[in-house]
């Protein structure tokens, strides 16, 4: 089997809700489509969450580019796709910084892999071990009493924790609003925060100490994420766990972390850190070291939270904590997906989220099936889907 063609296709959902993080409002998530075809006809199909220059570099031009003009005509064009680790390791190889466009060619080899196997892909992961997922969820900054009404339902729909976005550095309003949800939610609740590395040292150590009364099980990149000795020293000072996310990118820095002892906690976005097969890696050396991972997403479609729950059902290590893999739900401003049909994914039908539980599809592949209607209608303002093709000789 040789890989024929690569499709890279721009999308854009609105949010349905306002998304608001310290470093300002996301008005939309902005994936790319990648299709894989193949001489017998088989394609994998997948997408890598949202792209953002400003979070992890790659927007949907770079990533495209790197595809059509690097990956593709260099490497993959020819290539046998049953041979995911060669082809993803080579990829790292080949480039710097552009583990997204990575992350998007290896989930679209493994659902191309599962279905000519005819299995899903934690099958190729190494088996079920994690059949259903415990999910937490994020609620980005707002108002304490919006936040508290918020924090009500999804406790009630049956999501394990809740996390709070930070405000744009006024650390009393975040304070205001851990105090105001823990009141809703009880003391037995598990509620974090994140700065997405937003704090200097000294504002995350005075908040953190304020924090402490409010028992948070975990907060999440206070510090930049280059600043591991600051987050060493940080731990040391205060009770609440400390969770790397922003710093874990490459496979050095966790051991890095590790060395410092600078936390208690890692947070893995599979396209972050370069796809599935990286990401085994990524979570063995965090095992080694005693060290929970919890999994987030880059609030793609039924297609990345898909890929992402393959992964976490696949990895037994994964089974220690709950997840924050709710890409749809953001999107599409919902706390599950059977009790109202959402037709305007990517996915004609969604991953399985229910009563605060996520279930891996089980069809071939990712088990997912594009909504090409959809797609067209999504296609982003001013840009144009791509095509590049093997050529013989």
């Amino acid at each position: 089997m040789k890989i024929t063609k690569i499709e890279c296709i721009p999308v854009q959902f609105k949010y349905k809700m306002p998304h608001h993080m310290g470093a300002g409002t996301i008005p939309a998530s902005e994936p790319v489509i990648v299709k894989i075809h193949t001489d017998e006809g088989i394609t994998g199909i997948a997408e890598a969450g949202h792209t953002s220059l400003g979070y992890i570099g790659e927007g949907q031009d770079s990533l495209m580019a790197i595809i059509n003009e690097w990956f593709a005509p260099r490497l993959l064009l020819g290539a046998d796709p049953m041979n995911i680790e060669k082809l993803t390791t080579q990829m790292d190889r080949m480039t710097k910084h552009n583990n997204q466009a990575i992350t998007a060619i290896d989930f679209a080899l493994h659902d191309l892999v599962g279905k000519k196997l005819g299995v899903p892909v934690y099958q190729l992961l190494g088996g079920l071990s994690n059949p259903r997922i415990p999910l937490g969820t994020v609620i980005t900054f707002a108002s304490p009493d919006v936040v508290a009404e918020k924090a009500i339902r999804i406790k009630k729909a049956g999501f394990k924790s809740i996390k709070l976005k930070v405000s744009a550095g006024d650390t009393a309003r975040d304070i205001e609003n851990i105090k105001a949800v823990r009141e809703v939610v009880g003391d037995d609740f598990r509620l974090g925060m994140d700065a997405n590395g937003g704090w200097d040292y000294y504002q995350a150590l005075d908040a953190l100490k304020k924090m402490e009364k409010y028992n948070l099980f975990m907060f999440e990149q206070p510090l930049p994420y280059w600043d591991i000795e600051g987050m060493a020293r940080l731990r040391q000072k205060v009770g609440t766990p400390i969770c790397a996310d922003e710093a874990t990118t490459e496979l050095s820095h966790l051991l890095q972390i590790i060395e410092k002892r600078a936390a208690d906690v890692f947070f893995l976005k599979v396209a972050r850190v370069g796809g599935l097969c990286k990401s085994q890696k990524w979570v063995a050396i965090a095992k080694a070291a005693n060290i929970p991972v919890m999994c987030g997403c880059l609030t793609g479609s039924g297609f990345e939270c898909a890929a992402q729950a393959h992964f976490i059902a696949g990895t037994e290590w994964m089974g220690h904590i709950e997840h924050e893999n709710t890409g749809p739900l953001t999107l599409h401003d919902c706390f599950d997906t059977v009790s109202k049909p959402i037709t305007d994914d990517l996915a004609k039908k969604l991953p399985r989220i229910e009563n605060g539980y996520l279930y891996p599809p089980d069809g071939p592949g990712l088990g997912m099936e594009l909504n090409e209607e959809i797609v067209q209608k999504l296609i982003t303002p001013g840009k144009k889907p791509t095509v590049v093709e093997y050529k013989k000789g």
